[in-house]
This record gives structure tokens, C-alpha cells and sequence, in this order.
């Protein structure tokens, strides 16, 4: 497996924001990690890539722990915030200076892929920031893709340009987790959901059983989540 947490737990004061969470995914995965607000996604999401420890449990990057494989995992979080004055030609000098494994040919051709325009992010829509924030997460070699919500707050289009880029940029050797609520519109790119609520994971099943059963992933979201 290339990600696990065993028995994780991780608080905020007296809030169990994860709870004794057990779960390992493969490489060559696209996973759609799904629940409500509150479930734990987010907090599941930055145990993973280091950005918090856990109470309990372990963490794990095959045989590392998050914070000793940082170059090997790609995080956007939920609320992206990068230099306002950062554009894209700047953006790629200063990436380049800070991820070993960025590419930065891979940033362009994801910057034309999904259509960033050629300025400052202070000019930059809502969604042409999320487009920005992807293609910079996107262009490093990572063994592991964390994005949480990237499809939250964009319009119609951004979306399918997002999800495009996701598709284009799989790789056998990496795994893709991916929190969103917008489960109808993402689930064509899932090879497995992981269903969280009130910090358990509370059903990993793969995308093909589900269908095997003639149920999609929104369906089960409905049922498991209800």
C-alpha cells in the first residue's frame, strides 16, 4: 500500500476531529474521499501529508512517516493562498526553486490545458485561482496527490476542465485522493470511495463493485451517509 493510517486519532480540544481511523490505499488509484461537513475529511487529508501529527496511531508513506516523504506528496488544501503578485512565469521560478520535482514544462502544458490566463493572481477569478493552484499541484512528480475541494465554489466548466487535467495527469505509480462534495460530477474518475463520518471511515469500497451492484457513488453517498 502506498498510503495508511492505523488506528489514527487526532483532537482539537475536547473535538474528535478523527477517530481510531484505519485505512490503506494503493498506487494507480483515484480516490474520492466523501462526507459531509465535519466528517474529518480535511483533518484526514493533513495527517496524511504531514501538515498535522496524530493523538494516536500511524501514519504512513509506504515505510516513512508523512514529514520525512514531504517531497514525494502534493497538497492543496481546501483554502489555497500563494502571493498575490505571483504569475505564472514567476510562479514557475519559484517552484522550481522549492519542489526538486517540479516540471516545469508539465506547468505549462496544464496552464493551457485548463485555460490559466498570463497574469498576477490578484487578477485572476475565483476559478482561474483553483485552475492556478491544480496546475501547480499537479506539475510536481509526487507519489501522492492530496486536493481537497478543488471543484468547490467554480463554475460548470472549471469543473470539467479540473477534472479533465486529473484524468490526463494519472500515473500507475501514484495515488490520487480527492475530497469533494460535488460526488455526481466527480465520480466518472473514481476507481474507489472512501466514505467518512464523524471522523470513521464508515465504507471504502471500489468504484466498479458499487457499479457491479448497478449503484453510483452518489447513490451510496446517499445511503451510507444519510
Amino acid at each position: 500500500m502506498l498510503i495508511s493510517l492505523d488506528s489514527v486519532t487526532r483532537r482539537f480540544g475536547k473535538t474528535v476531529a478523527v477517530k481510531d481511523l484505519t485505512l490503506a490505499l494503493p498506487a494507480g488509484e483515484v480516490v474520492g474521499l466523501l462526507g459531509t461537513n465535519g466528517a474529518g475529511k480535511s483533518t484526514t487529508l493533513k495527517l496524511m501529508a504531514g501538515l498535522l501529527y496524530p493523538d494516536a496511531g500511524v501514519v504512513r508513506l509506504e515505510n516513512k512517516p508523512p514529514r520525512a516523504a514531504r517531497g514525494e506528496i502534493a497538497f492543496l488544501p481546501e483554502r489555497g493562498q500563494m502571493y498575490e503578485w505571483l504569475d505564472p512565469k514567476a510562479a514557475k521560478s519559484l517552484f522550481s526553486t522549492l519542489y526538486p520535482d517540479f516540471r516545469p514544462q508539465r506547468f505549462d502544458e496544464l496552464l493551457a490545458q485548463l485555460e490559466v490566463p498570463r497574469r498576477s493572481l490578484a487578477q485572476m477569478s475565483k476559478g482561474q485561482r483553483a485552475r492556478f493552484l491544480l496546475a501547480a499541484a499537479l506539475a510536481r512528480k509526487a507519489r501522492l496527490y492530496l486536493l481537497d475541494e478543488p471543484l468547490g465554489g467554480v463554475d460548470l466548466i472549471t469543473r470539467d476542465r479540473i477534472l479533465a487535467a486529473l484524468v490526463s495527469e494519472w500515473r500507475e505509480d501514484a495515488t490520487y485522493l480527492l475530497s469533494t462534495h460535488e460526488v455526481a460530477e466527480a465520480e466518472g474518475i473514481f476507481d474507489r470511495a472512501v466514505f467518512m463520518k464523524e471522523g470513521r471511515v464508515v465504507l471504502n469500497v471500489s468504484a466498479e463493485e458499487l457499479r457491479a451492484r448497478g449503484q453510483s457513488v452518489a447513490q451510496a453517498f446517499r445511503e451510507v451517509l444519510a
